[in-house]
């Protein structure tokens, strides 16, 4: 089949399995499926997504050489103009063979991509993921480099936009909220999968299951997890009480000092990790409820995943995007880092069965209407066709002929 469309080149600050790049490939898939753009993919990082992202057409790693795998050599690196100017002239090289029309990128943190693609006078959108922490650790140039270049952006939360406005003062009309997505709505788990995932994480039967998720960082809030669970042990439920961490482990240095905490408060039995897994689903039925520890986190994509199993939700407030979800009856919000709070939440989900119930369909029915690709891909599309002066009635044109 032909495609004959306009160029989009997308660019990924990574590939690994992590939220944004989960969702970026989900858009990119649906976009090939039901439109004639052309497609290209700049990815900052090799990762295990890779091979999906190649093919949907041609794609351009960085960072492949053995002085960037590590962060001290990317920092070297970085720093060595002949380096710099070797990147640059890969990206621009790459953009003009693919002749694009538009630049997505996928991050706020692409700002040396886009000023190398700077004089190639092609609308940029950004979609913005972050919030105030992550912003504020690209620094104030990468920042400047973003804003100066790009055309519109796209934000995955109210949380987000505010930010972006009353904190680096973009102007609010530059900005469009869409919320972000999972590929699809996934089955209720059976009993007998939930069985199944407790006993792949040693926990024991009857116990009440406090799940998190995610990539190892002080953003995540990994490292409240033991004052959680004595939180939780203050409450005195029947049930005991286990947290399982479905994701990546830290450093060395992270998970020693996370298991001196666990071993010095006494709750070192009470949790489970994985590790990093390429399908979470076959863990999430283990969850009770779901405890969002994040600090920062602008609209987490586990949540979704694990909501859309029917898990009630609980979050802080101030933390970013997710209190939007919960609204609705569709999880708890706690105040910030109040973990004596989360806890008593937790608890009272646990005592209120039919409360958790209601409050785990209220959130599945939401991602089922809010926050699957097929409902938020022509939002998305919706922002380049007005980019591209590609209005509704050219809609019919994107079919692959």
């Amino acid at each position: 089949m032909s495609r004959s469309g306009p160029g989009i080149l997308f660019i990924s600050h990574d590939s690994g399995r992590t939220g944004a790049p989960i969702g970026l490939l989900a858009f990119m898939q649906w976009l090939r499926a039901n439109t004639a753009y052309r497609i290209g993919t700049v990815l900052r990082n090799p990762g295990p997504l890779e091979p999906s992202f190649q093919a949907l057409g041609p794609t351009l790693t960085l960072n492949t050489s053995i002085l960037a795998r590590t962060r001290l050599g990317r920092r070297v690196r970085q720093r060595l103009p002949a380096s710099v100017r070797e990147e640059t002239d890969k990206i621009r090289k790459f953009f003009a063979a693919g002749s694009y029309d538009l630049i997505y990128s996928n991050t706020i943190t692409n700002g040396l991509v886009l000023e190398a693609l700077a004089s190639c006078g092609v609308p940029v959108v950004t979609h913005v993921h972050e919030l105030a922490y992550w912003i504020s650790r690209t620094g104030p140039e990468n920042l400047r480099r973003v804003v100066d270049r790009t055309t519109a952006f796209i934000a995955v939360a109210q949380a987000v936009r505010d930010n972006l406005v009353q904190n680096h003062q973009i102007p609010a009309a530059k900005i469009t909220v869409i919320y972000e997505h999972i590929r699809g709505l996934p089955p209720i788990p059976s009993a007998a999968e939930k069985v199944d995932a407790r006993q792949a994480l040693g926990i024991p039967e009857g116990a009440l299951v406090v799940g998190g998720c995610g990539a190892e960082h002080w953003r995540k809030g990994r490292d409240l997890i033991p004052q959680l669970l004595i939180a939780l042990r203050r409450q005195r439920s029947p049930r005991e009480i286990h947290f399982v961490w479905v994701g990546r482990p830290g450093n060395a240095e992270e998970e020693s000092a996370l298991r001196y905490d666990l071993r010095s408060a006494g709750v070192e039995t009470l949790f489970h990790q994985s590790g990093e897994v390429a399908n979470p689903f076959k863990l999430f039925p283990s969850i009770d409820v779901f405890a969002l520890l994040s600090r920062d986190d602008p609209y987490p994509l586990a949540c979704l995943e694990v909501a859309a199993l029917q898990t009630p939700v609980v979050c802080f407030a101030g933390a970013g995007g997710m209190p939007e979800f919960c609204r609705d009856g569709c999880g708890l919000v706690a105040p910030y880092l109040d973990l004596e709070a989360m806890a008593r939440d937790i608890v009272g989900l646990a005592a209120d069965p039919a409360r958790a119930q209601d409050s785990g369909r209220r959130a599945r029915a939401k991602v089922a209407r809010e926050n699957l690709v097929e409902a938020t891909a022509p939002q998305l599309l919706a922002v380049i066709d007005r980019l591209l002066g590609r209005g509704k009635g050219a809609r019919a044109g994107h079919a692959r002929s």
